[in-house]
């Protein structure tokens, strides 16, 4: 590889990580994305708990089931509840069960589109 060929990759590469440093800072900073990034996980709005909202839904059904219902906190609580009595998922932890009910609240309540954009969705 030439010299200008290895700057160009380097300038590239620099650009790269500088971007997804600013969009990983914005999201932390203001708890929601920086505008147009999505979460990795199957399309869900990046946020606290999409990770963990992903893999705890995503074992059983598609994400889309999930992004669909725009339930409320109530709704989600019982919907939860049900997977475990009715769809034999386990028990969430506490701590995972609160901060993926504040995630689907927050990203897929009843104002699911108006938090997407928000979010920069």
């Amino acid at each position: 590889m030439n010299r200008r060929r290895g700057w160009a990759a380097l300038a590239l590469g620099a650009g790269l990580v500088t971007g997804l440093a600013t969009g990983l800072v914005t999201g932390l900073v203001t708890g929601r994305p920086a505008l147009g990034q999505e979460a990795e996980f199957d399309g869900l709005v990046a946020g606290p708990g999409a990770a963990e909202t992903f893999y705890a839904c995503a074992a059983c059904h598609s994400i889309k089931l999930v992004s669909q219902q725009g339930l409320s906190r109530d709704s989600w609580i019982e919907t939860l509840q049900w997977m475990v009595d009715e769809q034999e998922m386990e028990p969430l932890p506490p701590d995972e069960h609160e901060l993926i009910l504040a995630y689907l609240t927050t990203f897929y309540g009843p104002d699911r589109r108006g938090a997407a954009l928000a979010a920069g969705g």
